[in-house]
């Protein structure tokens, strides 16, 4: 990912968060280090079709943000995106991958539990901001986890 990326994620960023972190925050985790992916097509170069920014700490990974561009969504490309990011995972050492997810997100969730995340605890009122009907909400997030490397049959 590059800064002259943020604006078209920013663009999705709008499309598909009720809340999209601010540009400022994206570049603060560039700057900072984290590993900020960006994919798109090589017939497409020029265009976003997917982002993730993950911490890397000790022995431990948190997916940030994980997104793709409504108009490639369905097509395999967050199952593509997370296995990228559980091998960065295993590449930097971490054991073990956190995320929060909104509890109203269940296409995030089912993605999640795919990947063998489970569910270990509730954070109340971790997303708030108003909706595009000028209501003010406040959302649970749900923080999931799972080992980055799984168990084989063997083990």
């Amino acid at each position: 990912m590059q800064t002259t990326d943020l604006p078209q994620i920013m663009h999705i960023e709008k499309q598909i968060y009720p809340n999209p972190w601010p540009i400022k925050l994206m570049q603060d985790c560039m700057n900072e280090g984290y590993q900020c992916i960006k994919g798109n097509f090589k017939d497409q170069a020029d265009e976003v079709v997917c982002y993730a920014l993950m911490m890397i700490g000790y022995r431990e990974s948190n997916l940030l943000n994980i997104s793709v561009n409504p108009k490639f969504q369905r097509q395999s490309i967050a199952t593509q995106l997370m296995e990228q990011l559980l091998l960065i995972s295993r590449i930097n050492h971490a054991q073990q991958i956190w995320l929060e997810v909104r509890e109203s997100n269940q296409a995030a969730i089912k993605l999640y539990e795919k990947f063998n995340f489970i569910k270990v605890g509730l954070r109340k009122n971790y997303y708030k901001y108003t909706n595009s009907e000028g209501k003010n909400i406040a959302e649970h997030a749900i923080l999931m986890s799972r080992p980055v490397q799984l168990p084989t049959a063997d083990q």
